[in-house]
């Protein structure tokens, strides 16, 4: 993976061997010239992830500028870089600093480090999200398996994340909770333990980090080589402030991805369904028809009007008249199976198309359709419907939008001769 990655170098650190090793692996660098560039390019332009060299001495107008650069990131991570291993990390950076790297840091672990961040920033817009609060622990769950000793994590993390200990693999269903997982790589079993963990993810995504010491480093390499679903390895011996920065970042991200999700999840809903009815709206509907992977041989539709709707709207008002069309489609949808495809197709007409049914079965399913809607007034208004039905007979070749325009029109002839029944085409 490469990255556009904007290096911030204000105490005028040397950055040279970092740069090198991004350009060498493809990465582009851009280098601000000052604070208001850096602000400006990433305001203008598209970057993957952020380093910013974290001063020994922490002034007001630097942590200003780190919330200014926080807000404007939105979900770009953003990587503190440390002059020493042995420099004080301040707990204010966990939930504004994703991770932290030291200025010798080796090669291949600066390239890791930053690629699991921007591969958890790509699987957002950060123009979508960017409005979203980001700032300060996100709370949430860990699930520490087969670690004996917790010492590692920082206090930031205990105040606010549940933190919970298994000396086993995680029962089924007992961890659907947890944000992320923590796992010791010196555990015979922790290969297992991974595969487990991830087979269990259908539509959530929860990260799973390594845990390692000096003893263990070469058995998380060889378990991170398998594939196994892990998002990430932490070295419990490195700084614990850094460790939690990285924690809440993941944690961060897991819920941003949630919050994504459901938003995109209400989005499509919005666009398939009618408010007013609940059921398909039209775009739906022409969307359905026009997949080139439907067969609509075998199938039955029913066209549904209900019967001097425009009287009813016009003395009643259109208040009453979308409760009643809301009426009518709650007992259309007793009557259809849960493969049956039903739509608002215009103002008071629905339509519902049956795959895999014979001609007696759709024409019986309509005249209950009618007889439930007769049966059922709505408030102190007689409410009735009427309904044309044309089947697509198998060996037929009657293409599925002319039988649409057939089954309108035997509605219609069904609405001529008084309304309140059903007429299926011969």
């Amino acid at each position: 993976m490469v990255a556009k990655v904007l290096v911030i170098n204000e105490d005028r650190t040397n950055f040279g061997r970092i740069i090198l090793t991004l350009k060498k692996s493809f990465f582009q660098v851009l280098s601000p010239k000052s604070t208001e560039d850096s602000l400006r390019i990433i305001g203008t332009k598209s970057i993957d992830a952020v380093l910013i060299s974290a001063p020994t001495k922490i002034s007001n107008l630097f942590w200003d500028f780190l919330s200014i650069l926080r807000q404007l990131c939105g979900v770009i991570p953003i990587i503190g870089v440390l002059k020493s291993k042995k420099s004080d990390i301040s707990p204010l950076f966990v939930g504004i600093v994703d991770d932290f790297i030291h200025l010798d840091v080796h090669g291949s672990i600066l390239i890791r480090r930053i690629n699991s961040l921007v591969r958890m920033k790509s699987m957002f817009d950060g123009n979508l999200l960017s409005y979203l609060p980001i700032n300060g622990a996100p709370g949430g769950k860990i699930v520490a398996i087969f670690h004996e000793q917790l010492d590692f994590l920082h206090e930031s993390i205990l105040k606010n994340i549940e933190v919970v200990q298994l000396k086993s693999l995680p029962p089924q269903g007992n961890d659907a909770d947890a944000d992320l997982f923590l796992i010791n790589a010196d555990h015979t079993m922790v290969n297992k333990c991974c595969a487990s963990i991830h087979l269990k993810q259908s539509d959530s995504y929860r990260p799973i980090v390594l845990t390692f010491d000096k003893t263990s480093r070469e058995r998380a390499r060889q378990s991170l080589k398998l594939d196994l679903g892990c998002t990430d390895v932490i070295n419990v011996e490195a700084d614990k402030v850094m460790i939690a920065c990285r924690l809440v970042s993941l944690i961060k991200y897991k819920k941003l991805y949630e919050s994504f999700s459901t938003r995109i999840k209400r989005s499509l809903h919005l666009f398939a369904i009618d408010p007013t009815t609940e059921v398909y709206n039209r775009s739906f509907l022409e969307d359905f028809l026009a997949r080139k992977d439907q067969n609509f041989t075998g199938s039955a539709i029913l066209m549904i009007d209900i019967d001097k709707f425009k009287f009813i709207n016009d003395k009643f008002g259109h208040s009453f008249a979308d409760s009643m069309l809301k009426h009518v489609s709650g007992n259309i949808k007793r009557y259809v199976r849960s493969s049956d495809v039903i739509a608002r197709y215009g103002g008071d007409e629905f339509i519902i198309i049956m795959k895999s049914i014979n001609r007696q079965m759709a024409l019986e399913i309509a005249n209950r359709i009618q007889k439930k809607v007769e049966n059922s007034p709505f408030g102190d208004v007689r409410c009735t419907v009427s309904i044309g039905v044309c089947c697509l007979e198998y060996g037929g070749n009657l293409p599925v939008r002319d039988a649409i325009l057939v089954a309108d029109k035997f509605m219609y002839i069904a609405k001529q001769s008084g309304g309140n029944s059903v007429k299926i085409c011969a």
